[in-house]
């Protein structure tokens, strides 16, 4: 009986002691793994990258060449799914845009989450080496235009590295939809 209350007492104080924090991907989901962590005054900035053992499929329409259509127009549409804290992608936004960190390891989404919820940009594309300030305007436009709605925005034709792609701003490292 003595073993059975202390391994019970055990489990318990274990599951308490589980810190918890907001999902960032949806359960089930598997494309994304976790390159790097930081903790930093504003909360946690995590970086997500493809999963190697992931079975997508590049989609080259989200990331066709520059060469072959114009792009960086960074044009936002709003949607109200995956909504993101204002206050998080405030400091998500300002802490990207004199950024001198460069992203490897293709990468896919930048999250900061603290108490007062999450923040993701995310994109689709592998877009090899980035800096994290290139992320800033079509970031910064759907900030402005949505997250203050309560919305999650969603920005086409942004010119990243030689490629044009969409890019998210939402509560999750798995995109706006």
């Amino acid at each position: 009986m003595l073993f059975k209350t202390t391994t019970l007492a055990l489990l318990l104080s274990t599951v308490v002691a589980i810190p918890t924090s907001l999902s960032l991907t949806e359960p089930g989901d598997d494309s994304l793994v976790v390159i790097d962590t930081l903790q930093l005054a504003e909360g946690t900035l995590t970086i997500f990258g493809a999963n190697p053992g992931h079975n997508a499929t590049e989609v080259s329409s989200e990331a066709s060449s520059l060469l072959t259509r114009r792009c960086g127009a960074n044009n936002v549409v709003c949607d109200k799914n995956h909504a993101p804290a204002l206050n998080t992608c405030n400091e998500l936004v300002k802490r990207i845009k004199g950024s001198s960190l460069t992203l490897n390891s293709s990468p896919r989404s930048v999250c900061l989450s603290r108490s007062g919820g999450n923040c993701c940009i995310s994109w689709a594309s592998d877009i090899g080496n980035v800096r994290e300030s290139d992320l800033y305007n079509a970031a910064k436009k759907s900030l402005d235009r949505c997250v203050g709605e309560k919305n999650s925005g969603r920005a086409t034709d942004v010119a990243i590295n030689g490629k044009c792609l969409n890019q998210c701003l939402s509560d999750r490292a798995t995109g706006c939809k």
